[in-house]
């Protein structure tokens, strides 16, 4: 994780670059600077009054002897005493006292010096308070004030302020061309100093909260992608921590390695969430996981502002290491610590970050609640000092987690409606953060009512979180600000309210809980898309899509202890289908199911196979047949997104043999829309050579040849005329992006490696120079251009696998080609031979280009002319990977 921006440390720099002002205030310089100097030492000690007090004397000789930069100074500092404690409207009001007064004076170096400094304290309070827009200003003004005296750190510091208010304002392209590009070459360029390490620090911090930028010039090819920049970034605060050694300055040591443990941590995380690690990868984690636990501890070891930071941080990735007795042993050392903390924003901040840590050591077993709930009250009342409802709406929230896990039932929802009420009622300048909350709050409400009983009561809270969450991402669509919500806290929401929708008694639900069933695990879908794209970039219509004739759209939701299957058919409305089955007895036969089919040899695919549709298939059987439905469209759940539907059998027949089957991650995602009355054209890119190439984590790999490529080339150009192909050497970055802008070409065709995983940064396409990754894929294909005003209808990957086991993969794909655009994509689940491939996709452009099928029929066709060549003995190895995701018509 990111550290915290300590007020505290802002307000000591702040404080000590100002008493250098001390000489210019002639006769009265002795006692204001000592008074400066005693305000500076109550901050560091955290009694903020007591540094009022001091400051309100300042001020008081200042006026008294018509010294007005002194003046200034008391006032600036008063400011930042408001925005620790959350007083916006004195903040507001001192700030500008300081700023109308220094604006009376003459020019001078000391008057800039001051300006600058207060133009800081004044961006720093309207991003605070939500106004990223003013706050970004204000720092704009604060830089020419550093550059007109000629201060390179100040300058550097305000400008890598402008960026945190650019990234707040979700523009990224911007933030980097503007500030971070140039930045970087000035601070490089400065002289080994501590203003060097600080900023070379605070660069690569940004850099890092930065680093999901993957194009940053739009259009041009393959800019900036996100590993790049984490790398980068890494690079430059190692480079940080070595000037800092060599220095021999402490705390600017150790502040330079609780960033670089910071960084190295998140990477970590996000790591661990990947699923089937390489050894190579597994190597590397290893040797990541040492380095930042030896940061950690190294910044712990000596008392400094950071020790406690570096304790909490090391605290929490022990946990999430599942290094659990060297966890506690370490938060029982900081329960002291924690007790003498004073009451200011920073400390209560990390009150919330160790009982967050102590709550997950609980359900582990390796802590009380009790520690956490003391915790939690005292945050909560230094919060309501402090009047900052955002805070302590924060504390009551995590306060109603704890009891809740004290089984204090009745506690906690009264704590929660609290939390949720604070809220609710935060003013729009916090927009974001109290949604983000009100979201939180109404989930854990809507629990503590399913637990005591109260149905109706939890699926009005659930809604609310789920209705929340529509907003949030509304609100932020088209900014590259996203809105990453970690998995336990959004899947969790939408399966428990399609639970308590759908009743377990066996009866038939209403048509309008049925319809909000459907709807809820859309929503899932699409929040799950666009955590994984870290974007906000995919939105759901809001009109209800009609279901065509002789179709059936299958949701098979995966909860707790039953399968629930949701069938809508064109006049017929939706029905339900339960199945009792444990979901851990899903995930284990749907592993089953995927490494059988990955064996052409072996038949221990059957049972999994019969057994995953007598689940899905035989209860709605019947009713397909009343229907007389031909082509199923299934909106995948879970551990179902990575099993290809067509493979399922009864025993005698595969899915496929009687029914089209495609997939999508939705009907309010989809636009099915007719091929057949298009004109047809298309454009094609392979890889046949053995290439070798960098992957996104910096690592080598070789992919072996595929030699049937160039059939199946030659048999796209002959189905799809007109249509032109690229392969080898001439299938670089550049020349497929280039290609790309200049077609109009409808389908387009990628017959070469390709992985998507659950990691979307080890999710691409190979190209004969190196990867293609997923954000450039998808700007490539996009129809947002100058150049492509059409989109892309059919987009075919001939070559690509997932991992098994990897149920979030397939978001990667869906994803893809949401974000691209892409009304249809066909694509594999893992490597084919390479014959069955070209006869595929022969028979498949065949049947596309006859113009008298949907893509849906065409698939199946072109699989069960696989499936009936004895060639390939019927086994779904050689034609079951390939689905159809998106429109199927």
């Amino acid at each position: 994780m990111l550290p915290r921006r300590r007020w505290s440390w802002l307000i000591a720099c702040f404080l000590t670059i100002l008493i250098t002002t001390a000489p210019w205030h002639g006769q009265a310089a002795v006692p204001i600077e000592r008074l400066l100097q005693q305000s500076q030492q109550q901050y560091e000690s955290g009694k903020l009054e007591d540094a009022k007090i001091l400051l309100q004397t300042v001020l008081q000789q200042a006026k008294a002897k018509n010294d007005t930069l002194t003046s200034a100074i008391a006032l600036s500092n008063l400011a930042l005493i408001a925005i620790q404690q959350g007083h916006w409207k004195e903040a507001n009001r001192v700030i500008s006292q300081s700023i109308q007064s220094l604006e009376t004076l003459d020019d001078s170096s000391a008057k800039t010096v001051v300006l600058a400094q207060t133009f800081k304290v004044q961006g720093k309070l309207y991003l605070a308070q939500g106004n990223a827009s003013q706050a970004l200003e204000s720092w704009k003004k604060a830089t020419v004030a550093y550059q007109q005296i000629g201060d390179a750190t100040g300058e550097i510091e305000s400008a890598l302020q402008q960026v945190q208010a650019f990234q707040s304002l979700g523009l990224y392209r911007q933030a980097y061309e503007k500030i971070l590009e140039p930045l970087q070459t000035k601070i490089q360029q400065q002289p080994d100093s501590i203003a060097k390490v600080q900023g070379l620090r605070k660069l690569g911090e940004v850099m890092s909260v930065v680093s999901d930028l993957k194009e940053v010039k739009q259009g041009e090819a393959l800019s900036s992608k996100s590993n790049q920049v984490k790398v980068q970034a890494k690079e430059i605060v190692r480079e940080s921590v070595t000037i800092a050694q060599q220095l021999n300055h402490l705390p600017e040591i150790q502040a330079s390695q609780l960033t670089l443990a910071n960084l190295i941590a998140a990477e970590i995380r996000q790591t661990q969430g990947a699923s089937s690690l390489k050894k190579r990868e597994q190597e590397q984690l290893r040797k990541a996981t040492v380095e930042a636990r030896n940061l950690y501890s190294q910044v712990a070891a000596t008392p400094s502002p950071n020790q406690l930071q570096a304790n909490l941080n090391l605290l929490a990735l022990l946990i999430d290491l599942d290094h659990l007795t060297e966890a506690a042993q370490l938060a029982n050392s900081l329960k002291p610590v924690m007790a003498n903390l004073s009451s200011d924003r920073g400390s209560i901040e990390a009150r919330l970050n160790f009982s967050h840590s102590l709550l997950k050591l609980q359900k582990r077993g390796r802590s009380t609640d009790q520690d956490a709930i003391a915790i939690l009250i005292k945050a909560v009342n230094q919060a309501k000092d402090l009047q900052d409802p955002l805070l302590r709406a924060n504390a009551l929230g995590n306060l109603g987690q704890a009891q809740e896990q004290q089984r204090q039932l009745q506690a906690a929802q009264f704590t929660t409606e609290q939390a949720l009420f604070l809220a609710q009622s935060i003013p729009l300048t916090h927009k974001i953060s109290s949604l983000d909350q009100v979201y939180r709050w109404s989930a854990q409400l809507g629990r503590l009512q399913e637990k005591q009983g109260d149905r109706l009561g939890a699926i009005a809270s659930y809604t609310q979180a789920v209705n929340t969450l529509k907003r949030l991402r509304t609100d932020l669509a088209g900014s590259t600000d996203a809105l990453i919500l970690e998995q336990d806290a959004l899947e969790p929401v939408h399966r428990q309210l399609v639970n308590l929708l759908l009743p377990s008694n066996g009866s038939q639900p209403s048509t309008e809980d049925l319809k909000k069933a459907r709807d809820v695990i859309e929503s899932l879908q699409l929040e799950e898309i666009n955590n994984y794209l870290k974007s906000n970039c995919i939105q759901a219509v809001e009109i209800d899509v009609e279901v065509p004739p002789k179709t059936a759209v299958i949701y098979p939701i995966v909860l707790s202890n039953r399968i629930i299957t949701i069938v809508s058919v064109k006049d017929r409305g939706s029905k339900l289908y339960p199945t009792t089955v444990d979901q851990e007895a899903v995930r284990t036969t749907v592993e089953a199911l995927q490494a059988g089919l990955r064996k052409s040899y072996s038949l221990e695919y059957q049972e999994p196979s019969k057994q995953l549709y007598e689940w899905l298939i035989t209860p709605i059987s019947e009713e397909l047949q009343q229907e007389k439905v031909e082509t199923l469209v299934f909106v995948l759940d879970g551990a179902f997104r990575s099993v290809p539907m067509a493979a399922l059998s009864d025993g005698e027949q595969f899915l496929i043999e009687k029914y089209s089957i495609a997939t999508t991650p939705g009907l309010k995602l989809s636009d099915p829309q007719p091929l057949q009355a298009k004109a047809l054209s298309g454009i094609a890119f392979g890889l046949t050579e053995r290439r070798t190439v960098k992957l996104p984590d910096g690592s080598s790999q070789l992919f072996s040849e595929l030699p049937s490529i160039d059939l199946e080339l030659k048999v796209f150009q002959a189905e799809i005329n007109p249509s032109t192909t690229t392969e080898n050497k001439n299938f670089t970055h550049d020349q497929f992006v280039k290609s790309l802008k200049k077609s109009q070409a409808p389908i387009v065709h990628l017959a070469t490696h390709g992985q998507f995983s659950a990691n979307r940064d080890q999710t691409f396409l190979v190209a004969f120079d190196g990867v293609i990754n997923i954000d450039e894929l998808a700007t490539a294909l996009g129809s947002g251009s100058d150049t492509r005003t059409t989109p892309i209808e059919l987009l075919v990957l001939s070559a690509c696998e997932t991992a098994i086991g990897d149920d979030r993969a397939p978001l990667g794909l869906a994803g893809m080609a949401l974000k691209s655009g892409a009304r249809s994509t066909v694509a594999s689940l893992w490597k084919v031979n390479d014959d069955a491939t070209s006869i595929l996709m022969q028979k498949f452009y065949k049947e596309v280009a006859s113009r008298k099928v949907t893509k849906a029929v065409a698939l199946q066709q072109a699989q069960r002319a696989i499936l009936k060549d004895s060639k390939f003995g019927g086994h779904p190895y050689f034609w079951a990977p390939f689905i159809l995701v998106g429109n199927w018509l």
